[in-house]
């Protein structure tokens, strides 16, 4: 029930229309019942607050079925919604979404579209129905279709233009804020680089994606099958890596896209060096208050596959703090277990976290009390303080059974709006180290 009640991610649907709100003059359709389309609004709004953009939250056109329509049919009902939404909203890319009801009574959707596609419009089709897979699915679906149906393929590749996948709108709080440093980091090397869902990007950035060298996925789980997709069709090669958090990985990160395309290495080596140099006399503003405050901290880290890692990585090599738990909150097989799993062994950590899978908030922090000799009142124990948790707003109630700080770094953050911060990339590195220290001093 706890599961239920404190959810970690959506349905298929709520991943595709986050995704959907943040592209560029794009327009979903949702063919289904009035409360699919509210609710979903709501649910991805939860992530740090993502807003409604150009066209989401409660102002996504729907076909709003209802009984008869679930008993007749509901396509004659789509059709109408379609003509009326060309009409009314000024986009330059339509995408209708299934929900579970209409799969379940099998519309016809690509006959619709056929009907429709006289007005001259882009428009798409996905199946969403949400008993096929969460929000992080729905998004690396989307991006298949979106190469497949929309997306021109292209003999020409551009030689330094690549695109940016893995990360989800609102599922992936920091999303905005991560996309525009990689990028901006990607452009220091001499990259243009398609990041999709960012304020600077255009239809033609979408239009240009099939022209691009390299995709590059900074997910081990979510986009990997659509960038292979996107391979077979489009031609273009894929390098899938973890999102880098802090100096250490970001130089790592730009070292493996450099020799993936073969850039110039003095030049990457001399821009490594300017940001490396920069980062750290920032860093050492700081290092008065962390010398005079017990800074160090054991830690938990509590997000999805993407994330989770890549932060617990962050605190143990570029901070020294020590992770003693990191939680994965995905719903993953077994296959994508051992990905995650062989991704940790890789990781040079200097006191081993341990590694759980585990979604259900009651039974995370269940099991820290079980396992942690501080709670099982042996008479000599060594006491997991002073502690922090790196988690979603949900895992409060753990913070307070620590005694420890707590940042929201992952779905739902409900207690800090996020508009552009990041945490991804040097600029991020900072403004996590920022954060953390903030938190711990916010009490003075």
């Amino acid at each position: 029930m706890a599961h239920i009640e404190r959810p970690r991610f959506s349905c298929m649907l709520g991943g595709v229309l986050a995704t959907l709100s943040a592209l560029p003059r794009t327009i979903p359709i949702i063919h289904g019942a009035q409360g699919c389309g509210g609710n979903l609004g709501g649910a991805y709004s939860q992530g740090g607050y993502l807003g409604a953009g150009y066209c989401g939250n409660s102002a996504v056109p729907s076909s709003n079925i209802g009984e008869s329509d679930i008993i007749f049919g509901g396509a004659d009902r789509l059709i109408r919604e379609i003509n009326s939404t060309f009409e009314v909203m000024d986009g330059d890319l339509f995408v209708v979404t299934t929900t579970c009801m209409t799969d379940i009574i099998g519309d016809d959707i690509k006959g619709v579209l056929s009907e429709v596609g006289k007005k001259e419009k882009p428009i798409l089709f996905i199946d969403t129905g949400g008993f096929i897979g969460n929000s992080y699915y729905g998004y690396s679906k989307f991006i298949e279709e979106l190469f497949l149906q929309y997306i021109p393929k292209s003999e020409k590749k551009k030689k330094n233009l690549v695109n940016v996948f893995g990360l989800v709108p609102g599922y992936d709080p920091y999303f905005r804020g991560d996309l525009e440093e990689i990028k901006r980091i990607l452009g220091l090397i001499g990259l243009e680089v398609n990041t999709f869902l960012t304020n600077d990007q255009t239809q033609e950035n979408i239009l240009s994606a099939g022209k691009a060298s390299l995709n590059i996925v900074l997910s081990r789980l979510y986009g990997t099958e659509a960038a292979e997709i996107v391979k077979e069709t489009h031609g273009i090669d894929y390098l899938i890596t973890d999102l880098p958090i802090g100096n250490l990985a970001t130089i790592d990160f730009i070292r493996q896209i450099a020799d993936k395309l073969g850039l110039d290495k003095n030049k990457v080596s001399a821009v490594l060096e300017k940001e490396t140099g920069s980062y750290y006399k920032y860093v050492d503003r700081a290092t008065d208050l962390i010398a005079d405050t017990d800074f160090q901290n054991y830690a938990v880290v509590i997000a999805n596959g993407t994330e989770a890692l890549p932060y617990a990585k962050y605190l143990d090599n570029e901070i020294g703090w020590l992770p003693g738990y990191v939680f994965i909150t995905d719903e993953l097989n077994d296959e994508q277990k051992d990905i995650i799993k062989e991704a940790f062994e890789k990781i040079d950590f200097t006191y081993k976290p341990e590694l759980v899978f585990e979604t259900d908030t009651y039974k995370i922090q269940q099991y820290i009390g079980q396992t942690n000799p501080q709670f099982k009142s042996e008479t000599y124990y060594e006491t997991f303080s002073p502690a922090f948790v790196l988690g979603s707003t949900i895992d409060r109630k753990l913070a307070e059974t620590l005694n420890a700080g707590l940042l929201s770094i992952s779905y739902p953050v409900i207690n800090r709006i996020v508009i552009s911060k990041g945490y991804a990339g040097f600029k991020g590195g900072l403004n996590l180290l920022e954060d953390l220290i903030s938190a711990q001093i916010s009490g003075r």
